[in-house]
């Protein structure tokens, strides 16, 4: 079970639950005002669930590889444009070309999306898990866009116009290795995917998320951000 601090009540009303009956009740809870925390419990011990029942066959662990990659790649999209950005409205604020603002930020999201139910995720053979992959995935996106971040996986995400100058988007390393952020008990529990790069981005998803493996082999929608914000903070006294 994941380290978190369960509701005694709570958890000993959904330990007893099947899958198909956690995510019932999970669709129920979506529907209460002020639910997030409750609904946080359940699907965390719905990825605990599922990960017991997630096999390595070849197809998963492809497809798993290819979301490593993807976020890698769109990671490093995301930093080459956001740096490019900050670059030009450095020139721009420098100049005092936009005035009369006084700061900026370049701001970087990365995110899973889920749009429609033809695009948004792969359709994949039943796994007889008993899990409804499409309902989740709407619920786990609006779970998420309720949160305080938005779902939001990059971990440099925000750069402001009075930080240091050497400041710039990157990839944040483990043991100078920018894709080595997988964790051992991860790896001993599931061997044949040794080797798969892990961005912190991805370990912000397969660790810090509740988002399962198995919802994660059928992610088709990962959301691509960069914005610059201009700020001025005035009064009266102006």
């Amino acid at each position: 079970m994941y380290n978190k601090n369960y509701p005694d009540t709570l958890y000993g009303r959904i330990k007893k639950m099947s899958l198909p009956e956690l995510e019932s009740f999970i669709e129920r809870l979506s529907k209460e005002m002020g639910a997030n925390h409750k609904i946080d419990v359940c699907l965390s011990h719905r990825k605990y669930l599922l990960r017991n029942m997630f096999k390595c066959t070849p197809d998963n662990v492809e497809r798993l590889f290819r979301v490593a990659n993807l976020i890698k790649e769109r990671v490093e999209m995301l930093h080459h444009e956001g740096n490019r950005l900050y670059a030009q409205m450095c020139k721009v604020w420098q100049g005092g070309e936009n005035k009369p603002f006084t700061d900026f930020y370049v701001e970087l999201s990365l995110r899973i999306s889920f749009n429609d139910a033809e695009t948004s995720i792969l359709h994949i053979d039943d796994d007889e898990s008993g899990s409804n992959y499409l309902r989740m995935a709407e619920l786990l996106d609006d779970f998420y866009s309720d949160t305080y971040n938005r779902g939001n996986l990059m971990f440099y995400e925000r750069i402001d116009s009075d930080d240091a100058s050497e400041k710039i988007f990157k990839f944040l390393d483990c043991d100078d290795k920018v894709d080595n952020w997988g964790e051992p008990w991860f790896f001993d529990e599931f061997p044949e995917l040794r080797g798969m790069p892990v961005v912190y981005e991805m370990h912000d998803l397969l660790f810090h998320s509740n988002y399962a493996l198995q919802d994660i082999i059928r992610v088709n929608d990962i959301w691509c951000e960069a914005k610059v914000g201009w700020q001025h903070i005035g009064g009266q006294e102006e």
